[in-house]
């Protein structure tokens, strides 16, 4: 659905940084923080969990397993939206790790094809652009205006998708992109907003805004927040899984 989702979660959540197809280094941080949190904290990621790492169907599936058991939420990603275009027959360019997942796809039989294709159209299509937890938490992939909390556009979708860009490109094909958190005007009311889609070695924090994709995929670490008690929670990567050299 190209609409945000407004929550009111009375126990423990945590928001996950993008998993980039790391399987199990996302299993082991939920396990991790419902272990420690307990079972029944709410999982909400900022998206882009295929692409770029090994596991990239295992990981999808595994979210929409999670998703259906009620335990698990995904905000709309540029990685998976280009993707699921791709899964509709759309023309787009199979690269910044896409390749991984359509290889992945493609060595299924064409019987397990159509069902996954079927699978994940309808799970995409239940996706939210962003979400709204308790009016005082937005998780949004790429961040949001604050302007735009509580709207949905073209112009919106692509900020939320990709962030603030300069309409450039950097040497190896990726769009030069600007911090947009530097332009946040923030009060006592101002909510905090988690994102992700920029790579930071450690969560970026600046204005209220959480920037939280650690580079597991690049062989750092998948990091976890919980916005109530204002902690971290991390896996180390198991590998390098891609460079940015790749395309």
């Amino acid at each position: 659905m190209d609409n945000f989702l407004k929550l009111n979660i009375e126990k423990q959540f945590a928001v996950i940084g993008d998993s980039h197809g790391c399987y199990y280094e996302l299993k082991e941080l939920i396990e991790k923080i419902w272990d420690k949190y307990g079972k029944d904290t709410f999982i909400i990621s900022v998206g882009d969990n295929i692409d770029r790492g090994d596991y990239n169907l295992d990981t999808l599936n595994y979210c929409i397993e999670l998703f259906e058991r009620g335990k698990f939420v995904e905000v709309q990603s540029n990685h998976m939206d280009k993707f699921v275009r791709w899964l509709k027959g759309n023309k787009v360019k199979v690269s910044f790790g896409l390749q991984k997942t359509v290889n992945e796809f493609n060595s299924l039989p064409k019987s397990i094809q159509d069902k996954l294709r079927e699978k994940i159209l309808s799970y995409w299509e239940k996706l939210p652009l962003y979400i709204i937890v308790n009016n005082n938490t937005v998780i949004a992939h790429a961040g949001i205006k604050d302007e735009d909390i509580g709207k949905t556009s073209k112009k919106v979708r692509k900020f939320v998708l990709y962030g603030a860009v300069t309409g450039r490109y950097l040497e190896n094909g990726f769009p030069e992109r600007l911090d947009w958190t530097k332009w946040r005007k923030v009060n006592e009311q101002s909510p905090k907003i988690i994102y992700g889609h920029q790579v930071f070695e450690e969560p970026y924090i600046n204005n209220k805004a959480y920037g939280i994709d650690t580079g597991c995929v690049l062989g750092n670490k998948l990091t976890a927040y919980l916005p109530k008690i204002d902690k971290f929670e991390f896996v180390k990567a198991k590998k390098q899984y891609y460079s940015f050299e790749e395309k």
